[in-house]
């Protein structure tokens, strides 16, 4: 069973992303009040400012159990369904029986924050550009 987005409302908002097991799709969650709602199931997204989380303990639980679980996800604002404009991309992945990160598929260099994630079919990709952690003195 998916449940369908409304763009209109969720654009804009903090969004986490995390590949769904059952519908084989991405499912969105926004927090409302202090809760994280499903909002909905897509194959194709944008997010910017991506941040990506693994919870240890969820993992160690997946290793111990040998069973996936819901420890891994990306979170940032969703800008829609797709761009006009793509700029160079790159595959990420995460497998917690080999690392406890998302990395770039093709090196393996781990890969904490991006500028911007892209959803294509259910493929997800990152831009090259990774956003730095600025210095602030203010």
């Amino acid at each position: 069973m998916t449940k369908d987005i409304d763009w209109q409302i969720c654009t804009g908002l903090l969004t986490r992303c995390y590949r769904n097991l059952n519908t084989g799709s991405m499912s969105l969650t926004q927090q409302i009040n202090k809760s994280w709602i499903l909002v909905g199931h897509t194959d194709n997204l944008v997010i910017k400012y991506a941040r990506f989380y693994v919870s240890e303990r969820g993992r160690q639980r997946v290793l111990k159990d040998k069973r996936k679980n819901l420890h891994a996800y990306c979170e940032g604002i969703l800008i829609g369904m797709s761009l006009s404009t793509i700029p160079p991309l790159q595959e990420i992945h995460y497998c917690p029986y080999s690392q406890s990160y998302f990395s770039w598929k093709e090196t393996g260099t781990p890969i904490v924050t991006a500028d911007l994630i892209v959803a294509i079919d259910n493929q997800v990709l990152c831009t090259t550009d990774i956003r730095q952690p600025q210095l602030s003195l203010f």
